[in-house]
């Protein structure tokens, strides 16, 4: 099952208008709030686990300096890891570069919309200053 398949359409727009409803959720409340909506597959359960699990030792794995050194990238419709310390492929060190500059930019965008509304909500402070009474 893919993973857009997991959730019913109507389930996601209701999820998400939530979210955009309340500016926020606890994972606790996003859980609690998708798991009667979820459609699983338990051979699926297996696979993503397995996944999960591949992930956090590739991720763990350090080089001399104690940095990650262990990277994921597409490969075409592949996914391949490498360790950038240890490989001998130029091609898979582009790889990494290209997925890790994808990132970057997304991450970039992201802190430029965080400063963006961070802004919004400092001005609109401003604009309707807390007053506290006064007694004479």
């Amino acid at each position: 099952m893919s993973r857009s398949h997991k959730l019913t359409k109507q389930a996601r727009e209701y999820i998400t208008g939530i979210m955009t409803e309340r500016g926020g959720l606890s994972t606790e409340d996003a859980v609690e709030l998708i798991r009667p909506h979820l459609l699983l597959d338990p051979q699926e359960l297996i696979r993503a686990e397995t996944l999960r699990v591949v992930q956090r030792i590739m991720r763990g794995i350090r080089g001399k300096t104690g940095k990650r050194a262990c990277f994921n990238y597409k490969d075409g419709a592949d996914s391949q890891y490498v360790n950038i310390e240890t490989t001998e492929s130029i091609q898979a060190l582009n790889g990494v570069e290209k997925q890790l500059d994808g990132q970057f930019i997304g991450l970039i965008a992201s802190k430029k919309r965080i400063t963006k509304r961070r802004s919004v909500l400092i001005n609109k402070k401003r604009s309707f200053p807390v007053t506290e009474d006064k007694q004479d």
